[in-house]
């Protein structure tokens, strides 16, 4: 059985479209959970009323990702009971997936048994440049290694010549099939420390570093909503807005979270968190300058 735990805030038309690749999935042996965390675009009422099998848990608007997903879990571990052979699948609304998707995942994972199997992605508008397929980390000089670019040039035919199954020092939770037992041995996400971003790669860090090796599956693919979630840091912006992302929930650097991060996982954090502030802070000025220059041609 795969469990399939989804949390969601006011995206009703991402929601539901999700919902309905699911329902096409080969693998029938499944039970979705929709968390809706203080939606007010009546989310949780048309996925009720579209998909009946679903079952809808409800947060206050408070929980964010990491917060809502522990909810999903934690009423697949405590209310479900599931078998030690069972599966939780972490999963985001903004993607849309075909319907061999939940097939491919139990294929790597039988052939990978222990295993954490993350998915790929691609964008999925045109021309569909892979987006993610793994990192490697650094923790020495807080440099977290993108294979889709590093080692397949964003495209995706590259990676299907490469293997079925790719290893990673961490995976996001946009797709990431979590064995029972993996729950059990570490826990449920962080969501003191990581309340949205980085739970997901503190959680897979943790699975790895208990036993639990790390596979990206080539052959299971979400095709991604990329302009849809969160902040977007790789553009420019004002001064203004930097800041403010710096401490914004859903930004993906906001400082305390990657302090946080610092000190769980790196030999020495405070030398991680000042690198990768100077990296973030090199990478805001080097994309304004380039901005100027190209007003000014």
């Amino acid at each position: 059985m795969i469990y399939i735990v989804i949390p969601v805030h006011n995206r009703k038309a991402f929601t539901l479209g999700c919902l309905h690749c699911l329902a096409q999935q080969t693998v029938t042996d499944r039970l979705v959970i929709v968390v809706d965390d203080g939606s007010t675009d009546g989310t949780g009422e048309q996925v009720r009323k579209q998909f009946p099998d679903v079952v809808v848990l409800t947060g206050n608007g408070s929980l964010w990702w990491a917060g809502a997903t522990n909810l999903g879990v934690r009423y697949v571990l405590d209310t479900l009971d599931p078998d030690a052979d069972d599966f939780i699948l972490t999963l985001n609304d903004d993607i849309s997936i075909n319907s061999g998707y939940l097939a491919n995942l139990l294929i790597a994972s039988k052939a990978n048994q222990r295993c954490l199997i993350g998915s790929v992605s691609v964008d999925v508008k045109p021309p569909h440049a892979l987006l993610y397929a793994g990192t490697r980390h650094n923790f020495l000089v807080a440099k977290i290694e993108d294979q889709a670019t590093t080692r397949f040039t964003n495209k995706y035919a590259s990676l299907l010549q490469n293997s079925s199954c790719i290893g990673s020092d961490s995976l996001p939770g946009r797709g990431m099939l979590v064995p029972i037992p993996v729950f059990r041995a570490i826990g449920v996400f962080d969501d003191r420390r990581f309340c949205h971003h980085m739970a997901d790669l503190d959680f897979s860090i943790r699975a790895r570093k208990a036993g639990f090796p790390l596979l990206i599956s080539s052959a299971s693919v979400v095709y991604e909503y990329s302009d849809a979630t969160g902040v977007d840091v790789s553009k420019p912006m004002s001064l203004r807005l930097f800041w403010q992302a710096l401490s914004a929930i859903k930004s993906p650097i906001n400082y305390q979270v990657r302090h946080h991060f610092a000190l769980k996982h790196a030999p020495f954090p405070y030398l991680y968190i000042g690198i990768d502030m100077l990296r973030i802070i090199g990478g805001y000025v080097i994309r304004q300058i380039k901005a100027t220059l190209a007003m000014d041609r």
